[in-house]
């Protein structure tokens, strides 16, 4: 098996989307990053947009986007939101998130962020294993 579950890193103090974001709640506010999974997949990140401080950005709407070496991607939030911080260090060198993805942020909001919104550490590394397997089904060539 190319992936197994040990591989997938999801620690337990954040929350997980589909979208390869976590969430990490505290204080009110909540610290978003991208997943290792979604960094791996992502390849080299060369560049980040980041949303201005005091930004309102609406459930559902881009809040961060992304370019990597091989696409352009994006992080949305399953809730209302306006930004509290921004990692500006991500502006210079965007490719700290593929170098620590849970110790390197994008932004910090507030909003109605409810626990539900999210995937804990053991649904993330179902979800995603699940996910890995069928890609891996859908691109192989064995007829076996």
């Amino acid at each position: 098996m190319m992936h197994t579950e040990r591989e997938l890193r999801f620690p337990r103090d954040r929350y997980y989307l589909k979208n390869h974001a976590w969430l990490l709640p505290a204080g009110g506010t909540v610290t978003v990053g991208l997943t290792d999974l979604g960094q791996k997949l992502s390849k080299g990140i060369v560049h980040i947009d980041l949303p201005a401080l005091g930004e309102r950005i609406h459930a559902g709407e881009t809040a961060v986007a992304y370019e990597s070496i091989k696409a352009v991607s994006s992080v949305s939030l399953p809730f209302d939101s306006t930004v509290m911080q921004v990692n500006e260090s991500l502006w210079d060198a965007p490719g700290r998130v593929n170098e620590d993805p849970y110790g390197e942020w994008m932004i910090s909001v507030s909003g109605d962020f409810e626990k539900g919104m999210g995937m804990d550490s053991s649904g993330a590394k179902a979800y995603f294993t699940e996910l890995l397997e069928q890609e891996k089904k859908r691109y192989s060539y064995d007829d076996a």
